[in-house]
This record gives structure tokens, sequence and C-alpha cells, in this order.
């Protein structure tokens, strides 16, 4: 296992912080990210993000809470916004980034809510998030591999196949 240290401050922001993280000989930029709940406050982290994206050159993560959403889907409660919601999308484009997905509970939040137990001392109606990186999963975890017939019936079905078996894994260490 490879040593991971945080080697300095790349950038700050009154919504988000980077810094640049040492893996090895392997170095990345982690951006954390908490938008303003008030979206004329949130354009501000909006233009950061602009702007680091126009400087990063090493692989970048952006993770945390971007009090936006994408999909109608990803609401509950409110009203979904689709001039917001392409906005948001416009940023992600812009910055070639990419929405990693996520596990378990399908909100990271919830506020009101009856039942709800939150860890000792965490005193936040949001849910920790938890970044595992390629390699930390125990194999029993691992999910079996599913071929759908189906997807030999594309036209560019043997070149996909053929370009991915010759290429590696891309992860944050060696360069997505």
């Amino acid at each position: 296992m490879s040593c991971v240290a945080i080697l300095s401050e790349f950038a700050s922001h009154p919504q988000a912080i980077s810094f640049t993280v040492a893996e090895g000989s392997k170095n990345w930029v982690c951006t954390v990210v908490y938008a303003n709940p008030q979206m004329d406050l949130r354009q501000q982290v909006w233009a950061h993000l602009w702007e680091l994206g126009g400087r990063v050159t090493l692989p970048w993560l952006v993770l945390g809470d971007f009090n936006e959403i994408l999909l109608s889907t990803e609401c509950r409660g409110g009203r979904f916004s689709m001039a917001r919601a392409s906005q948001f999308l416009e940023v992600l484009n812009e910055c070639n980034l990419l929405d990693m997905g996520a596990k378990g509970l399908r909100f990271t939040w919830y506020r009101n809510q009856r039942g709800v137990v939150l860890a000792k001392r965490v005193y936040s109606d949001h849910y920790p998030l938890l970044l595992r990186r390629e390699g930390s999963r125990e194999k029993s975890q691992d999910r079996p591999f599913r071929f759908q017939a189906a997807w030999a019936t594309h036209r560019d079905f043997e070149q996909i196949v053929r370009e991915a078996w010759c290429r590696s894994t891309p992860t944050l260490a060696n360069g997505l």
C-alpha cells in the first residue's frame, strides 16, 4: 500500500478548497466543495471551478455538496429547475468532470426527518461521504461480470472491446 500525503494547498475559495495529494510517485488535485445554498452566491463557486479547470494539469477529483442537481429523479420535495441543472452541467462539462456515481443512501441529507440518527458530535443534516480509491475494496464485495447479449449487436462492438482490452483501467493516480 502506498503512502498518501497532502502536499500543499492548491487554491482556496469561501465555498471550496483544493489541495495537491501525493500517492507514491503520483500527484493529483482534490477539490472539496460546499456550494452556498443561495443560488446567487453559488454562482461564485461555479466561476471558481471554471478558473481552476483552466489551471489544473494533474488528475482532478471534485467532491462535496454542490447544492444543485442534474436530474429530476435526484429531487425530493421542492421544484426541479431545468435551467439550474443545465448551468450545473455546463460547469461540469467546461471543467471536464464526470459524475462518478455513489453507493449507499439515495440522498446525502435529510432535513427534519424523524428516525435519522447522526454520529456523535456531528451537528449537520448531511451524512459524511467516504471516498474509496481503486484497490481498497475487499474482493468479497466485487460484483460478478454480467454480459448483455444485446451489446454484441452494436455496430462498433468489436472495436470497442478491442480498444478496451488494450488499455489499462484509468485511475486518479495514473491519469484519467
